[in-house]
């Protein structure tokens, strides 16, 4: 039977479990595929489509189509909804789920027009030489402002750069965490259910965040889920009578020009999206660095947790001063 889908992908994120949502239901076969848009669904975390299938007995079929750009991503590649016309026949080039039924995720898109958008980073064209690439501002020459001019130091938006660029990681999981991921069901869980994630998620994401000065206070608001943590900046401050809460409870302090964040009383069930689970034993030591010119944010995350790891494990990334602007998240579900 030949499926009739369509499909957009801003941003291809090959790790699972850094990527919002996990992947591993997709096929690893590319098909090429076309079809019928009847919907266009723009909004956070990811923009998608519902398509009418025609199976080759006639029947009609809805597909649930979905990319794993934000909106905030769509602009960047200036694309915008008025390019896709509803009844318009279009094709793309991906993946069908292999436990979700009519359900697809593409890396190509090719307009009736012959213009073909091509939506994944490090994706080639697949179809046209007539083609839209996808823009990366975190490329020097395309980066819009002047962070040392600007003289804002960590109190601005960070944009992320591509999932797995310049991240490492050690996570030396124990087997109790390692085998309580049997448990998870990878297409039904908080992510695809628009539900709010806790730390240390919302740092392993690739959607922007902005540091905001109060004074004792530090506000960080994470265009994830449309978040907002605080950091208590008072040495007098303690968590000792602070109910659990997903972000937990941090207090920061200033070694030098980098910030360090301690976070305890976390109560979120899980380190990753792939079902490792946590404990409220859990500590969390940020360093946030500023480079010398403003333009990159470093940051280390330490995770102490017994349950979960056999030593203390550590993540590490960074984020770049792109004058992007936080956008309204908005989950929904379609």
């Amino acid at each position: 039977m030949r499926i009739l889908v369509i499909a957009l992908l801003l941003l291809v994120f090959p790790v699972a479990a850094s990527a919002h949502h996990s992947r591993s239901h997709y096929s690893e076969e590319v098909r090429e595929l076309e079809g019928e848009l009847v919907a266009v669904h723009w909004v956070n975390p990811h923009v998608g489509f519902t398509v009418k299938v025609i199976s080759q007995s006639g029947q009609e079929e809805f597909w649930r189509v979905e990319g794993v750009s934000s909106l905030g991503g769509m602009q960047k590649a200036g694309v915008t909804s008025d390019m896709f016309a509803i009844g318009e026949r279009v094709r793309a080039a991906g993946s069908v789920s292999v436990r979700r039924a009519k359900d697809f995720l593409a890396t190509n898109f090719l307009l009736a027009n012959g213009t073909e958008i091509v939506l994944g980073r490090n994706v080639e064209p697949y179809w046209s030489e007539q083609y839209i690439e996808r823009h990366d501002p975190t490329v020097a020459e395309n980066a819009p402002i002047d962070a040392g001019t600007e003289n804002r130091g960590i109190f601005r938006v960070w944009s992320g750069v591509a999932d797995g660029v310049g991240q490492t990681t050690h996570f030396p999981f124990t087997e109790a965490a390692i085998a309580a991921r049997a448990a998870w069901n990878p297409i039904d869980n908080f992510a695809e259910r628009c539900e709010a994630e806790g730390m240390p998620r919302i740092m392993r994401n690739p959607h922007p965040f902005e540091f905001v000065d109060h004074g004792t206070e530090i506000a960080m608001i994470s265009e994830l889920y449309d978040l907002v943590r605080t950091i208590r900046m008072d040495p007098t401050a303690s968590p000792l009578d602070e109910p659990a809460s997903p972000l937990g409870y941090s207090t920061g302090r200033w070694d030098g020009k980098t910030l360090i964040v301690t976070t305890t009383h976390i109560n979120w069930s899980y380190f990753d999206n792939i079902g490792t689970p946590q404990s409220e034993a859990v500590k969390m030591v940020e360093r946030f660095a500023v480079s010398e010119d403003q333009s990159r944010l470093d940051y280390q995350l330490t995770v102490t947790d017994p349950m979960t790891f056999s030593e203390p494990a550590v993540y590490e990334r960074h984020w770049l001063a792109l004058g992007e602007t936080i956008q309204r998240y908005d989950c929904q579900v379609y």
